[in-house]
C-alpha cells in the first residue's frame, strides 16, 4: 500500500537564517527557479543583526508562497540547541499555515541559507520518494566549489545530509517531528531506520554549500560539537578514536576536536539516548566495520557524481 504522501508532489520548506544577508538572495534565486516550487516556504529570521530580515520580507512581498517569521532573543548562534529550536518553530509555523490554508503536501523539509540548488533539485528528491514508498528521509548530494570546480563532499549515500533534506509526511510524524537538542538530523535518521523507513541521498541532486558545515564555527568548535553529540548518541570511544585517526590525515585539528568533544561530554556525564535498542543500533552503525562499509558505499557512489573531481570527507 502506497502512503498518502505519494498522491502529491507538493512540499513545504523551512529555512533558519541568522545573519545570512550575503547568502539568502543566492538561495532564494535557486528556490524560485526550481522546476517544482515549494507550496510554502517559511524563512525564520533568528534575530539577525544584518539585513537578513529585510531581504526575507522583500521576498515574501514578491512571492505569495513565501512567509517570514521573525524571532527575538536567542543571543549567539548555539549549535547544540538553538538551531534545532529555530527549525522546530519554523516547522510548526509551516504546518499550521499549510493546514489552515488547505495546502496539499506530501513532504516537508529543511533548507539552510548557505546553499545554491540546481534547478531540478527538489524534483529529483520527490521522484526518489515516488520510486520507493518506504523512503522516509532523503537529501541531495553535497558539493563545494574548489578552484572553480564542483567537488562532491563524499558522504555515505545511505545517510541523508541534514540540509537540504525532505521528510515524507508520514515519516516526519512517526519520528516525532523535528526534535530539539543536539544532532536532530542524526537522531531523526536513526529513528526513521529504527521504525522501518529507508533513508538516503540522491547524489546527483546538486546542492552547492557556500561554506563547510562547520565553517560558521571553525573546525575546532564544529568538530568538538560533533564529538559531544556522538557521545550522547551512544558512540563508543573506540569508534571515535578510529574516526579521529582518519580525520588526522586530513586536518589534525578536526581529529583532536572530535576526541576532545567526546571526552568533554563523558566528564560532564551528559545523558545519552535512553532507548536501549535505538542506542545499540546507533552504536553498531558507528563501529569500525560499519565505517569501512560506508567507505565502500562512498566509493561506489562516485560513479553517480555528475562532476569529474570528487573527494572523501570525514
Amino acid at each position: 500500500m502506497r502512503p498518502r504522501s505519494s498522491k502529491t508532489r507538493g512540499y513545504l520548506l523551512v529555512t533558519p537564517a541568522k545573519n545570512e544577508e550575503a547568502n539568502l538572495p543566492l538561495l532564494a534565486k535557486s528556490v524560485v527557479n526550481q522546476s517544482i516550487r515549494p507550496r510554502l516556504w517559511v524563512i525564520v529570521n533568528d534575530n539577525s543583526s544584518d539585513g537578513t530580515g529585510k531581504i526575507a520580507e522583500e521576498l515574501a512581498e514578491r512571492h505569495r508562497w513565501i512567509e517570514v517569521l521573525h524571532l527575538k532573543g536567542g543571543g549567539g548562534y548555539d549549535l547544540k540547541y538553538r538551531y534545532s529550536q529555530v527549525v522546530r518553530i519554523g516547522f510548526e509555523r509551516a504546518l499550521s499555515l499549510a493546514i489552515g490554508r488547505g495546502i496539499p503536501f506530501g513532504y516537508i523539509g529543511v533548507l539552510d541559507a548557505d546553499f545554491i540548488l540546481e534547478r531540478r533539485f527538489f524534483e529529483k528528491l520527490v521522484e526518489a520518494f515516488g520510486r520507493d514508498p518506504r523512503l522516509g528521509i532523503v537529501s541531495g548530494g553535497g558539493y563545494y566549489l574548489k578552484g572553480g570546480r564542483l567537488v562532491w563532499e563524499g558522504t555515505d549515500p545511505e545517510r541523508p545530509k541534514g540540509s537540504p533534506r525532505l521528510f515524507r509526511r508520514e515519516c516526519f510524524r512517526e519520528v516525532g517531528g523535528y526534535r530539539e537538542g543536539p544532532s536532530p538530523d542524526t537522531v531523526s535518521h536513526y529513528l526513521a531506520r529504527f521504525l522501518g523507513w529507508r533513508t538516503g541521498q540522491v547524489v546527483d541532486a546538486i546542492a552547492v554549500q557556500l561554506r563547510e558545515t562547520e565553517g560558521r564555527f571553525g573546525h575546532l568548535r564544529g568538530y568538538e560539537m560533533l564529538g559531544w553529540s556522538n557521545y550522547k548518541l551512544g558512540a563508543s570511544f573506540t569508534s571515535i578514536l578510529a574516526r579521529a585517526g582518519f580525520l588526522m590525515l586530513q586536518n589534525p585539528v578536526k581529529g583532536y576536536a572530535l576526541v576532545a568533544g567526546y571526552l568533554k561530554a563523558f566528564k560532564g556525564r551528559e545523558r545519552r539516548i535512553e532507548n536501549g535498542d535505538l542506542r545499540e543500533m546507533i552504536r553498531s552503525d558507528l563501529t569500525l566495520g560499519s565505517n569501512l562499509r560506508k567507505l565502500r558505499r562512498i566509493r561506489d557512489a562516485r560513479k553517480l557524481v555528475p562532476v569529474r573531481e570528487s573527494d572523501v570527507r570525514g
